[in-house]
């Protein structure tokens, strides 16, 4: 674990985080590289935090991590959880954050917290082939001070920043929904034109039968086998532990296709 534990729950909350998503050697690599002070210039633009670490080589890596913002609809059900708690409203209101926004975060079906690589965009140009290598391990390391100091970074990661929260929750129309202005800036998606394909349209043959009849079949090739690998290859495989986070994030990114299929 950090050897600079963070004062509050969230920040401890987001190290622990890293620490289950990243294979264990480079958690511990870039816990060091954040704790000796590799890590420079780190900077919070928007939903993106990004820095420049330097390595075991010049020049230094500049790494970013990026979320994808709230729609205007999650963003909606998070803030009607927040004000049916009215201790809760009243206690972020303050710079507080307390254990119960968790509460509210999994009733609006939100994540909190990352918990899966399909909630995360992860860029370093290292050649190291796994992600989160050392050096986004280092960053996300050193951006939990400042989110341990600023819990309002939890939304400005998902596209709203503290002055916009404490707006939405207070001023409100008399119909109780979220006033307009930022929300409806969320709803606001690129039209896309719809593409114009050219149609040729062929005559119809002059012989009913023929047009009614199935076309003809196209050739099987010689052999219809379908060659499967080896069982030893996924024997090898299992002597690789480090491809499970790998293995992890292609699993949860066809499992995030299916749901959204699925909806």
């Amino acid at each position: 674990m950090n050897q600079d534990p963070a004062r509050n729950w969230w920040g401890a909350a987001w190290v622990e985080k890293m620490e289950r998503l990243a294979e264990s050697r480079r958690f511990a690599e870039g816990e060091e590289y954040a704790r000796t002070g590799r890590v420079a210039a780190i900077q919070f633009n928007g939903r993106t935090v990004t820095a420049t670490v330097q390595g075991l080589q010049e020049p230094p890596y500049t790494v970013r991590i990026s979320f994808d913002p709230f729609s205007a609809e999650q963003w909606t059900r998070l803030l009607a959880q927040v004000r049916d708690c009215g201790k809760l409203a009243k206690e972020i209101s303050s710079g507080d954050l307390p254990l119960e926004i968790q509460t509210a975060f999994s009733r609006a079906d939100l994540r909190f917290m990352p918990e899966r690589f399909v909630d995360l965009h992860l860029e370093c140009p290292c050649p190291d082939w796994l992600k989160p290598c050392k050096h986004l391990v280092a960053v996300w390391m050193r951006f939990a001070r400042e989110f341990d100091r600023e819990p309002f970074l939890v939304f400005a990661l998902r596209g709203l920043k503290r002055e916009e929260i404490l707006a939405l929750l207070y001023n409100r129309s008399p119909a109780g929904a979220p006033v307009p202005g930022k929300l409806e800036e969320l709803e606001e998606e690129e039209e896309i034109p719809e593409a114009i394909i050219p149609v040729s349209l062929e005559s119809l043959p002059a012989d009913p039968e023929a047009f009614w009849s199935a076309p003809a079949l196209p050739a099987s090739p010689d052999s219809t086998e379908r060659l499967l690998p080896d069982a030893d290859i996924f024997d090898e495989l299992r002597n690789w532990p480090e491809l499970e986070p790998q293995f992890q994030q292609i699993y949860d990114a066809v499992y995030e296709l299916a749901s959204l299929v699925r909806s």
